[in-house]
């Protein structure tokens, strides 16, 4: 009989009252997609896994659009970057220019964490004993 492997995915995003972020809304919609489709595929069976949705206030953008697995930022377990563009979304709702984070890998830069990278961290931490 396998072991039960426990698996913690924070997702820290920003929501302004009634209007979520589309670029946190899109990494949460994406991270969820994933999770479905490694459940169909019968990669989280012997899996407890539990996602801790972290609501931050607008003065904590630094610290939005984030995906934390165990512990760890994905952008860490895949050495990636995150880089900070001006966030439109957020800027309309605040009415100030607001920087959020975007992941960056190689010459490309995503809005919000696409599923083939959520995906590709969540293997990777699955074969960590």
């Amino acid at each position: 009989m396998s072991q039960t492997k426990k698996i913690l995915i924070e997702w820290r995003h920003l929501e302004f009252g009634e209007v979520p972020c589309g670029r946190c809304t899109d990494t949460g919609t994406n991270l969820l997609k994933v999770i479905t489709q490694l459940g169909d595929e019968g990669l989280l069976n012997n899996v407890e896994l539990e996602i801790q949705n972290t609501i931050l206030s607008p003065d904590k953008v630094d610290e939005s659009n984030v995906l934390i697995i165990n512990g760890i930022q994905l952008d860490h377990i895949l050495g990636t970057g995150f880089i900070l563009p001006e966030c439109s979304c957020g800027s309309d709702i605040c009415k100030d220019q607001v920087s959020c984070k975007a992941v960056q890998l190689d010459r490309d830069v995503f809005k919000a964490i696409p599923e083939e990278m959520i995906r590709r961290a969540l293997l990777k931490v699955l074969k960590q004993d």
